[in-house]
C-alpha cells in the first residue's frame, strides 16, 4: 500500500508541476501584451535558429518565452519566470506532496491495522480453544497414565515378562510425550541444582536402547556436573536422545559424546532440508513426531542459558549444546 500511495504521489506531484508550468506560461503571454507589475524580468536576446515565439523554455535564469521585437528579425524580447520563484514554486509543490503522503500513509496504516485486527480475531479464539483442550487433555491424560504406571509395577513384582517391560517402556514413551506439551505453554519454574549429568544421560540411554533395541549406541561420557533444573535437564536429554534414536538412518550408530563444557549427539541422517527450522515449533522434516521435540530443547536452552547448535555433516545430524 505504501508504495502504491508513493506512486500515485509521485504522479500527482508530477502532473502539478506541470500544471504550474502551463500557468506561469500563460501569465508570461499576459504579461508580454501589458508589461504590467514587477514579477517577471525582461531581456533582449539573439534569435537562434529552431526558436519560437510564445512557446515555454527553461533555462538557468528560469522559465521563459521569447516575443518578437517590431522593426527587427535579429533579436527577440525574453520575458522570463525567475529561477529562484520557480524554485520555491516546486518546493511548495514537493512539500505538499510529502504531507499528503505521509498523512495517506497514517491513515492506510491505521485502516491496515484495524483490518489486521479484525481479520485476525477468528484466530486467537482457535488458539486459545487450543490451549485450553490442550490443558484438558494433559489433566484427563494424568488418571489412565498413572493407573497404568501403578498396574505395571505391581505386575513386575509377580512377572518378569518381556512383554511388560515393552508396556512399561510405551508407557513411559506416552508420558513423555504428554510432558512435551508442557513447556511450550509457559515458561517454566526452575530449580536449580548441581546434577551429574552423565548418570542422567545413562539413565535415559537405557531406556532408549530398550525402545530401540535394533539401534547401534556408542558413549564416550566423560564425569561432568552441572548446574540447572532436574526436570528441565532430563526433558532436554530425553528429547536429544529420542530425536536421534527415531530418525536415525542407516547403519552408523547413535553417537554420544559428554566432555566437559559440550554434550554432543549424532545420528546417521538423510539431508536436512532446512536447518533454520528445525527449532520451530511442529516444524517436522518427515511425518515422524509432532515437531516438537528440538522446540522445547532450545526453549529449555535459553531459560538456562545454554547455547544449542544444530548441523547437518557427511551425513551426519549434529546437536551440540553449550553449558558456558
Amino acid at each position: 500500500m505504501v508504495i502504491s500511495l508513493g506512486v500515485i504521489t509521485y504522479l500527482i506531484y508530477r502532473s502539478e508541476v506541470t500544471a504550474l508550468k502551463n500557468s506561469i506560461f500563460l501569465e508570461l503571454k499576459n504579461y508580454s501584451y501589458t508589461f504590467e507589475g514587477e514579477r517577471f524580468a525582461l531581456d533582449v536576446t539573439p534569435i537562434r535558429e529552431g526558436d519560437r515565439f510564445y512557446e515555454l523554455y527553461e533555462g538557468k535564469e528560469g522559465l521563459y518565452i521569447l516575443v518578437p521585437v517590431p522593426g527587427t528579425t535579429r533579436d527577440a524580447l525574453k520575458v522570463i519566470y525567475p529561477a529562484i520563484s520557480y524554485k520555491k514554486d516546486v518546493e511548495g509543490l514537493f512539500k505538499r506532496s510529502l504531507i499528503f503522503f505521509g498523512l495517506s500513509s497514517l491513515v492506510a496504516f491505521f485502516l491496515s491495522a484495524g483490518f489486521a485486527y479484525y481479520s485476525l480475531n477468528p484466530l486467537r479464539r482457535a488458539l486459545r480453544l487450543i490451549e485450553e483442550v490442550m490443558r484438558d487433555i494433559l489433566h484427563d491424560l494424568n488418571t489412565p497414565i498413572m493407573t497404568l504406571l501403578v498396574n505395571l509395577k505391581i505386575l513386575r513384582k509377580k512377572y518378569t515378562d518381556e512383554e511388560i517391560e515393552r508396556a512399561m517402556i510405551a508407557l513411559h514413551q506416552l508420558e513423555s510425550l504428554k510432558e512435551n506439551l508442557r513447556p511450550l505453554r509457559e515458561k517454566a519454574e526452575l530449580k536449580l541444582e548441581r546434577i551429574d549429568l552423565k548418570g542422567v544421560i545413562e539413565g535415559i540411554t537405557g531406556s532408549m536402547i530398550r525402545a530401540y533395541p535394533d539401534k547401534l549406541v556408542e558413549m564416550h561420557l566423560k564425569s561432568t556436573v552441572v548446574r540447572a533444573d532436574r526436570l528441565a535437564l532430563e526433558r532436554i536429554v530425553t528429547n536429544l536422545l529420542e530425536n536421534a534414536f527415531k530418525h536415525s538412518k542407516g547403519k552408523g550408530p547413535v553417537t554420544i559424546r559428554l566432555e566437559e563444557d559440550d554434550l554432543l549427539v549424532e545420528n546417521p541422517s538423510e539431508k536436512i532440508k532446512n536447518e533454520d527450522r528445525l527449532t520451530q515449533r511442529y516444524y517436522r522434516e518427515s511425518q515422524r513426531g509432532l515437531g516438537l521435540g528440538l522446540a522445547i530443547v532450545k526453549k529449555l536452552c535459553d531459560e538456562l542459558g545454554w547455547k544449542l547448535e544444530l548441523s547437518y555433516r557427511d551425513g551426519k545430524f549434529i546437536a551440540k549444546i553449550n553449558f558456558r
